[in-house]
């Protein structure tokens, strides 16, 4: 079927889209009427929905294509990348509180011990990789940016994935007005950063090949963004740093942009670094 590739995307866009929809709503029944942990279901169902449907239509992915890789993108044995991940979103925060305390735009009133922190970090950490990181990384930039490449060139599949990426929280807002839940805009600021957020993540899959790499920085960027950023919720999240802005919103500001904007500058970095030395290579033999 030469349209194959086409019900393949829509196929995998519908299974993300509509997984995260379904367990949002079973996560809030599950709360309201049996007391359960709503997050925490969230993820369950979100991976146990998404995840072995995306694996599956990725068998037809890999027949469209005529090639299945021996260690394909989500395989374990890249399972290191994870830290690659984690560890650039770290240097780049810091790297951000740096240039934002330099120039006085916050100031850092105090760091707190990891047992003000540390648990819930890690209870929030395994939720995000079951609801979000996980699904949305082997559906979007897995599956969806493989089909796409198939028929597309490599900026075009990373540009056409992206508003996808961008899509889901807009169909998921919508479905929820349909069906007589409350229906909330979506910001134009939140569009703007998980457009930029979409590229940075497919971009780190390409330098490294590795979904795990998008993976951890996934994780990471939420967790910052919980525990540093916003880290009002002593019991949820809880602060790992206390500070004042001199601007208000310089500090998230500031560490969003250093996160997703360095993230597209190192990877670009890295993919023509890798291009220049295939290239001088060649031109060697």
């Amino acid at each position: 079927m030469k349209r194959k590739w086409i019900l393949l995307l829509l196929a995998g866009w519908i299974t993300i889209t509509g997984g995260l929809f379904l367990s949002g709503q079973t996560g809030t029944i599950a709360e309201q009427q049996f007391g359960y942990n709503r997050q925490l279901i969230q993820g369950l169902v979100a991976t146990g929905l998404v995840v072995p449907l995306i694996l599956y239509l990725y068998q037809h992915v890999y027949r469209l294509t005529g090639v299945k890789p021996k260690k394909p993108v989500y395989s374990w044995k890249s399972g290191y990348h994870f830290i690659t991940g984690v560890l650039l979103a770290i240097v780049l925060t810091s790297l951000g509180f740096m240039i934002a305390t330099s120039q006085g735009w916050i100031i850092i009133e105090q760091w707190h011990t990891p047992d003000h922190w540390f648990a819930a970090l890690l209870i929030n950490s395994l939720i995000a990789f079951l609801f979000e990181a996980l699904p949305e990384e082997l559906a979007l930039r897995g599956m969806i940016y493989d089909v796409l490449r198939h028929r597309f060139s490599t900026w075009l599949a990373v540009l056409f994935q992206t508003l996808l990426f961008v899509c889901v929280p807009i169909a998921m807002a919508l479905m929820s007005g349909i069906v007589g839940l409350t229906f909330e805009n979506v910001p134009l600021a939140y569009i703007i950063l998980i457009l930029c957020f979409g590229i940075c993540l497919q971009l780190l899959r390409l330098w490294t090949g590795s979904l795990w790499t998008t993976i951890g920085f996934h994780i990471a960027f939420l967790e910052i963004n919980r525990f540093v950023i916003i880290g009002s919720d002593e019991e949820y999240n809880p602060p790992i740093v206390t500070y004042h802005e001199s601007v208000l919103g310089a500090g998230g500001l500031i560490t969003l942009t250093m996160l997703v904007i360095g993230g597209i500058i190192v990877s670009l970095f890295i993919l023509g670094t890798k291009r220049f030395i295939r290239k001088r290579a060649i031109m060697t033999i």
